[in-house]
């Protein structure tokens, strides 16, 4: 969850109102199969972890989807969009980051800090699944 300042005018002064913005994890897709009705089921992983802190699979039936397209292509243009998705996360993780590093708050920073490292250990896994699938981003 992440907030965003924005100003608004009250009797004549400036007050900053925080602003709730909801965000979703990136989900890199692993694999994709037609179901019996002729929809898409995607295996992907997000920001759920087992106790041994590997990733857990998680199935989806995508909606919205052209089932004429090839499940590679569908897959490629999923990663792609959940690629950049990603990215932005990363982006806002490090401008957090620095605000908590200026700030002095220590407890906050660590903790971002390490959701960060995870983020990047994710950009890795997205890269490689690209590169498996001989696509370059």
């Amino acid at each position: 969850m992440y907030y965003f300042i924005g100003s608004v005018l009250y009797d004549c002064g400036v007050v900053d109102l925080m602003k709730k913005v909801e965000m979703r994890h990136p989900q890199l897709n692993l694999s994709a199969k037609r179901n019996d009705c002729g929809k898409i089921e995607a295996t992907y992983v997000s920001n759920r972890f087992d106790p041994s802190g590997k990733l857990i699979e998680q199935v989806t039936t995508l909606n919205g989807i052209n089932t004429n397209n090839s499940i590679e292509k569908i897959l490629i243009n999923l990663n792609k969009i959940e690629f950049e998705n990603l990215e932005i996360f990363i982006s806002r993780q490090e401008k957090i980051v620095e605000i908590y590093k200026n700030k002095g708050k220590v407890e906050q920073l660590r903790m971002v800090s390490d959701s960060l490292e995870l983020l990047f250990e994710f950009r890795v896994k997205f890269k490689n699944w690209f590169d498996k699938m001989e696509y370059s981003v």
